[in-house]
């Protein structure tokens, strides 16, 4: 070790404490706090006070000597980061001034400009947000690739890129591990990558997997990981099961003189593999020398009977963890079987009536499900029942681009006139853009039988003989299920694949609306019931966001919080996700079971599907029925109490 490499001895005395910082804490929280130095590993069960442990461990190190400026907190929200600090400053009655704290992009962009000369970077670079991103990866694609050859979309091929970067892995083994059908052009992806690196640079501009990288890089010189890692005396990591391998190095390093470091997470709620994050690093971290491990299972949010269920459903995980509830006791989480989805809205709608009449908070109560598709019918119930809701996992469902993509064709057939249909289901053809699109619409409209005319759109040119197949072969069916089922296996699902990074989810949701057109015979009908969802949203325009019934994605509800939690579709194929079963990685469903069950405080309702999926590509009609992929199976039925809507 070279003298510039000396560690600071840091010595702390108990008795320093304030008496509000050991107070407020349990007794497994207390242990985190007082940990006098070195690497610790907390491992924090849902509802135990993480973001308490690391606000007072902070409080602490200032009480005890460690300046502000010697602490750096990483956390992966800036609204958590906020949170932590005030909440800090109130325990340790200490401004904080000069605590570097923020996500990783923050603080990587503090390093980066503080030392941009060492790697020959404008101080004054600019970061790129995703729309940047999206427009230069356009240029090089608009550069490379012909106007008539199929290619991917922009955001398609940063997703690609991105995952490169951030699974530290080749962009060739990316595409060929998750996008196998694009292996053929991933030559030409590489060059369009190449042209974007050289356009960024060009413009002395980051994008955000660059501020990330370029200070992992930083880090890896000399001089300026001596300089930081000996300016930082405690590094602190919040939700550490979310970093990826990149992250974790940039924490190493930052670490490395006086080998202080904190994180809390638990690898049971590790559920973004998907964008490159890695529970194994919370295990690679416990195989370093003399880590101290630490515990906080003691459970604040939940009944004593939903925190029996969790213990039940607590994945594989790494670290063995029992939580403990002291909550006074509360109903048992019910599991209740619908014989489809649309029976289970109907379930779901007449029960938070139920329980907003017998005094429930709208905002109070929350529906979760694995895919934003999941949540269709009970949008749709909800909006005829008239009962305030908001989405946190996206739009509605029927202002989502790939869902009015595809409602275009049978907007168009149904009402002729309708030149915004039509203009949006022709400009979704390759080689047509507005002038065909407008030249076809009025040669259509200018008809007394508009739809008679389709069948010569020919004329007009090679390129227009597609459109007029499509649309000939679209006459022919007699339902609007049948209509949509052609659209989409005939071209639509593919331009999906090629153009959205999320693919799997907009599939899945043009597949749900064929279901549901299942159960109409005319296009008037289920045109106009899917109307209702928007005619009722204005209606409820003097609804306050906080007096809303809350529909969201298991993903979008972790760190969430509420009094009654409804689970929807817990079938195999649906949740557990038919990609997550077909992928051999049925531990991260379970862990994303695990992160849904946790977020009820009192009332829970897991509901399934006694006729299951019936969806075809992602659904269980592949041999997935026999209960090894069930995740209601998992629990004990001793736990629960079980309803069956007849």
């Amino acid at each position: 070790m070279k003298k510039t490499d000396k560690i600071y001895s840091i010595k702390y005395t108990l008795n320093k404490t304030p008496s509000k910082t050991s107070d407020e804490l349990d007794d497994e929280q207390r242990a985190a706090v007082l940990d006098n130095g070195g690497i610790s590993l907390v491992i924090a069960g849902p509802g135990s006070g993480k973001t308490k442990t690391i606000t007072h461990k902070i409080a602490y190190l200032v009480s005890n000597g460690v300046s502000p400026n010697e602490i750096l907190l990483v956390t992966f929200t800036r609204a958590a980061s906020r949170e932590m600090i005030y909440r800090a400053q109130q325990v340790s009655r200490n401004k904080l001034d000069g605590m570097l704290a923020g996500t990783f992009h923050h603080v990587c962009n503090y390093l980066l400009r503080k030392h941009a000369d060492v790697l020959k970077v404008e101080p004054n670079f600019s970061i790129l947000d995703e729309e940047d991103v999206k427009t230069l990866i356009k240029h090089a694609r608009t550069a490379l690739i012909s106007k008539q050859e199929k290619f991917p979309s922009p955001a398609l091929i940063r997703r690609i890129i991105s995952l490169s970067l951030n699974l530290q892995k080749n962009l060739e083994d990316v595409v060929a591990e998750r996008y196998p059908y694009l292996y053929h052009i991933v030559d030409k992806i590489e060059e369009i990558r190449q042209k974007y690196e050289n356009m960024k640079s060009e413009q002395s501009a980051l994008d955000y997997d660059d501020l990330l990288n370029y200070t992992n890089h930083l880090l890896s010189v000399e001089k300026v990981r001596i300089e930081e890692s000996s300016r930082f005396k405690w590094v602190l990591v919040d939700e550490f099961q979310d970093t990826n391998k990149v992250q974790f190095e940039i924490i190493k390093k930052l670490s490395s003189i006086h080998k202080n470091l904190m994180v809390v997470g638990d690898d049971a709620q590790s559920i973004y593999s998907f964008r490159g994050a890695r529970y194994e690093n919370i295990f690679d971290l416990s195989q370093e020398k003399k880590v101290k491990l630490y515990k906080i299972q003691t459970n604040y949010r939940s009944s004593p009977q939903i925190v029996a269920l969790v213990n039940n459903v607590i994945p594989n995980n790494l670290f063995k963890k029992k939580l403990r509830a002291i909550k006074p006791p509360s109903t048992r989480p019910v599991v209740v079987s619908t014989w489809d989805s649309f029976e289970e809205a109907e379930f779901v709608s007449s029960r938070i009536t139920e329980l907003v009449n017998e005094g429930v908070k709208e905002k109070e109560i929350a529906v979760l499900y694995r895919a934003h598709a999941h949540s269709m019918d009970l949008q749709l119930e909800l909006s005829k029942l008239d009962i305030p809701f908001t989405i946190k996992s996206g739009i509605k469902f029927t202002e989502s681009k790939h869902v009015k993509d595809i409602l275009s064709f049978l907007r168009a057939l149904n009402n002729p006139r309708d030149t915004l249909s039509w203009l949006r289901a022709l400009q979704l053809f390759t080689g047509i853009g507005r002038k065909g699109a407008d030249t076809l619409i009025s040669f259509i409209q200018s008809e007394k039988q508009p739809l008679s005319t389709v069948k010569s759109i020919s004329k007009f040119g090679k390129k227009y003989e597609n459109v007029e197949e499509r649309f000939e072969n679209l006459l022919k069916a007699s339902t609007p299920s049948d209509m949509l089922r052609y659209v989409y296996s005939s071209f639509y699902s593919d331009y999906l694949a090629m153009t959205f990074n999320d693919f799997r989810d907009r599939q899945l949701d043009v597949e749900r609306l064929i279901e549901i057109a299942e159960r109409y015979q005319n296009i008037t009908s289920f045109l106009s019931d899917l109307a209702i969802t928007e005619e009722a949203d204005l209606k409820r325009g003097g609804n306050k966001e906080g007096d809303k019934i809350t529909l969201t994605t298991v993903h979008q509800a972790k760190g969430l919080e509420w009094d009654v939690v409804f689970i929807l579709a817990i079938n195999p194929g649906d949740f557990p996700s038919y990609m997550g079963i077909k992928s051999e990685n049925f531990e991260e469903e379970r862990r994303v079971f695990y992160v849904a069950v946790t977020r009820a405080k009192n009332r829970l309702y897991l509901c399934r599907q006694r006729g299951g999926s019936r969806t075809p590509i992602y659904g269980n009609r592949m041999p997935i029925n026999n209960g090894e992929y069930d995740l209601i199976d998992i629990i004990s039925p001793s736990l629960y109490d079980h309803w069956s809507v007849d």
